[in-house]
């Protein structure tokens, strides 16, 4: 049997996962607010540098929810609570898909890709939301 299956003994997760969740949040927000940015002020190809900028800021956003992202499933791996696992596997999923459609929408300059990027952002705050309120 698997550590994750052991048994549901703890109640709520720690507070470790309750500080990483949190920061998973903010940076969510703080991503959104550079996405906005990056739509209303950039415009494709990049000439200026306050453009080069606002987009820097988002995809530093964006690897920074995905390393957070990486922490929070990682310590539910090691806090053996099976929904959120579950919680925080889905959230790295969403993340992915999120990254792969700004990475394509980015490449190929198509923007029915920010549909599957926005798709990914709210499906990875609804998981990081449940997992925040789940450790409260």
């Amino acid at each position: 049997m698997s550590r994750l299956a052991v048994s549901q003994s703890r109640i709520r997760p720690s507070r470790l996962m309750l500080y990483i969740s949190l920061t998973e949040t903010i940076l969510l927000a703080g991503l959104f607010y550079a996405g906005l940015a990056t739509l209303f002020y950039d415009k494709f190809p990049l000439n200026a540098y306050s453009e080069a900028l606002i987009l820097s800021s988002h995809i530093t956003l964006a690897m920074l929810v995905g390393f957070f992202g990486s922490a929070m499933l990682a310590q539910s791996v090691r806090e053996g609570i099976r929904s959120v696992y579950l919680f925080s596997l889905l959230n790295l999923l969403f993340i992915g898909i999120a990254a792969a459609g700004g990475l394509a929408f980015y490449g190929l300059l198509i923007p029915d890709y920010a549909y599957l990027m926005a798709l990914g952002f709210f499906g990875s705050l609804f998981c990081t939301s449940s997992v925040l309120f789940y450790a409260i």
